[in-house]
């Protein structure tokens, strides 16, 4: 299919995203250490075939740890666009068709939320309810609403004037079934373009909060953790703190690409040659 990556740095970041999906479900097939172990005669081990990111302070291997930190990175990305959508997509779908006082009373809301910077949005609410998974997806979620509901709305707004919901409209359809059986499936090119984007946000906000400490908590192990723990050893140890940034950084990278490839996929004129 002509929307497939065809260049190198596309080719390995389409990999990367596949490794991490095999990482979040069978971590246990890409490593076969414990992620909790510990090796006494192994601590800050350096790279090598054994342990390609080296060991960290208790000779654990650091792969290990990254590998076994996918399943909560994904589940925290994921479950935050998740949980934004089943509250935006309705709102922005009704604001969208209705128009008038829900329209505006929506968008205003929206708005409102925009107008906070997410990171300090973010920090001030985990501050405030303590660290945990559960409080990272709500606050995450809660801060992508406005973005998913304004793409919503104003596909809505396009869809609503086709000639298609005018003529549902006149054969006396009711709204429920206009908007689930004809405008929400052609705004779901869109929303897979803006999903994966929201998802290395979340990968990257959830990493910069455990980093300082207002992420997940160990015993569970996150990249943001990783980083956190791992900067104690930049001198001592650069490859520890090095590993586990590259890894995040390519990770945000190859979601910020999926966006780009279903982007291709729904609009022809941009994919790549």
């Amino acid at each position: 299919m002509s929307f497939l990556p065809r260049s190198p740095s596309a080719i390995f970041l389409s990999t990367v995203g596949l490794l991490a999906v095999v990482a979040a479900v069978f971590p246990q097939w890409l490593t076969p250490y414990d992620p909790t172990g510990i090796d006494v005669t192994a601590l800050l081990a350096a790279p090598s075939w054994r342990h390609p990111f080296g060991t960290d302070e208790l000779g654990a291997d650091v792969l290990a740890r990254v590998i076994y930190g996918v399943r909560l990175e994904l589940a925290i990305a994921l479950g935050s666009v998740v949980l934004a959508g089943v509250v935006a997509i309705p709102c922005g779908l009704l604001a969208g068709y209705l128009g008038g006082w829900v329209d505006w009373v929506l968008t205003l809301v929206a708005d409102s939320i925009l107008s906070f910077p997410i990171v300090l949005f973010a920090v001030l609410i985990v501050a405030s309810l303590g660290a945990s998974v559960a409080t990272l997806i709500g606050v995450l979620g809660f801060v992508f609403v406005p973005r998913i509901f304004r793409l919503v709305r104003g596909q809505t707004q396009v869809i609503r004037a086709t000639g298609f919901v005018r003529a549902a409209r006149a054969m006396g359809v009711r709204t429920p079934t206009i908007l689930v059986r004809h405008i929400l499936p052609n705004i779901l090119g869109p929303l897979l373009v803006i999903v994966p984007q929201l998802m290395a946000i979340a990968v990257l906000i959830e990493a910069g909060l455990s980093f300082v400490g207002l992420g997940v908590q160990p015993p569970q192990i996150s990249w943001g953790s990783l980083l956190l723990v791992s900067k104690n050893y930049y001198i001592a140890a650069a490859w520890y703190p090095l590993a586990v940034g590259t890894v995040t950084t390519l990770a945000a990278a190859a979601l910020v690409f999926g966006g780009d490839l279903a982007a291709a996929a729904v609009n022809p004129s941009r994919r790549r040659v």
